[in-house]
């Protein structure tokens, strides 16, 4: 009787852990909270944008969750990505901000870089939703590299790092730094 219950009991236990569950322990872990950014640019976001803060792991719907968690960029943030944007000398830190309040009531993608006249940091937006903003919208970095539109009919070389901005399994835009301002490819339908 006891080892039938023992069984039934491990067998039960087993089946648990087939059952999906969306992984919010790793957001403790995701760099989301702004330590990696440097003084500056948080003092920037709170000036300028203080009811917005970085699109957060929890933000997501589990099934968008899943996807970030098991895609290449799954130790980063879905709302800061940190690279060589705009020159080799120096990081630019952007971020998709969601507001405080809501994190569906609309997005604003914005770089934060140096400007390297003044020593000072500067924002520049990039782009943004007012109201609804889908669950899946996401950004990362990509490296130097070549790229081609979803369509195969243009392609760039990029020296510096691009910014990918994606709506998961909708489709995606590259931005990329051309000459004194940034340039978009949609890459992905």
């Amino acid at each position: 009787m006891i080892s039938s219950l023992k069984l039934a009991l491990v067998g039960a236990l087993g089946l648990l852990n087939l059952v999906p569950v969306p992984i919010l322990a790793a957001q403790g872990s995701l760099p989301c909270n702004g330590e990696k950014l440097p003084a500056p640019v948080n003092e920037l976001l709170k000036s300028k944008f203080g009811n917005w803060r970085p699109k957060q792991l929890s933000d997501m719907e589990a099934d968008d969750q899943q996807l970030w968690l098991t895609g290449p960029n799954n130790k980063e943030c879905p709302g800061i990505a940190i690279g060589h944007f705009e020159n080799a000398e120096n990081l630019s830190y952007v971020l998709l901000l969601v507001p405080k309040s809501n994190s569906s009531g609309g997005h604003r993608i914005v770089v934060f870089s140096k400007d390297l006249t003044k020593d000072l940091y500067a924002s520049k937006l990039l782009d943004h939703a007012e109201g609804q903003s889908y669950s899946g919208l996401v950004i990362s970095k990509v490296g130097p590299d070549k790229y081609k539109d979803w369509e195969g009919a243009k392609s760039i070389n990029l020296k510096l790092d691009g910014l990918l901005v994606e709506w998961l399994e909708k489709g995606a835009l590259l931005y990329y730094w051309s000459v004194d301002r940034f340039k978009k490819l949609q890459v992905s339908d």
